[in-house]
């Protein structure tokens, strides 16, 4: 890809970013129940995103510190929202994953939060409904290609 191509590209990605939060990210679920603080949920937001990973990744991809990631993923396993699973190579690595308890509680928020999302979409025709859907389909199989083509190296 050219250099104008890749600018190009790039401020298309932010443009559509920063729309996107401000219109979508207040609708996203709220996981905080008597158990889970905003920290936690984000931790199992992130988890859920990610499929499998690290304590060390989501130290990284949420700005933590890593002594309050740890007492954070901690405490998700000690309330049962997530699974851990020691890497069979290295034991040093320790993989986390949604729990049963943690998936459900992803589904009950997301549920709870269609309402807010249909009122967004109700301006919309079925015909930029399947759209969106489709160019929302496209974006992820895209953007997983490219993680997992990142994750090889």
């Amino acid at each position: 890809m050219d250099k104008e191509k890749a600018e190009n590209l790039i401020l298309k990605m932010v443009n559509f970013h920063t729309l996107f939060e401000s219109q979508f990210l207040d609708l996203m679920p709220n996981l905080n129940n008597s158990e889970v603080t905003p920290l936690l949920s984000r931790m199992l937001n992130e988890i859920h995103n990610t499929g499998s990973t690290t304590s060390s990744s989501l130290s990284k991809k949420l700005n933590l510190s890593v002594p309050n990631t740890s007492r954070s993923v901690n405490a998700l396993y000690k309330l049962g929202y997530i699974n851990k699973k020691q890497d069979l190579n290295d034991k040093r690595i320790v993989y986390l994953t949604l729990s049963e308890k943690g998936l459900a509680l992803i589904v009950k928020s997301i549920y709870s939060s269609q309402e807010k999302f249909l009122k967004k979409f109700a301006v919309l025709s079925e015909e930029e409904i399947e759209q969106l859907t489709l160019a929302f389909s496209n974006l992820t199989n895209i953007l997983l290609k490219m993680r997992n083509l990142n994750t090889k190296v």
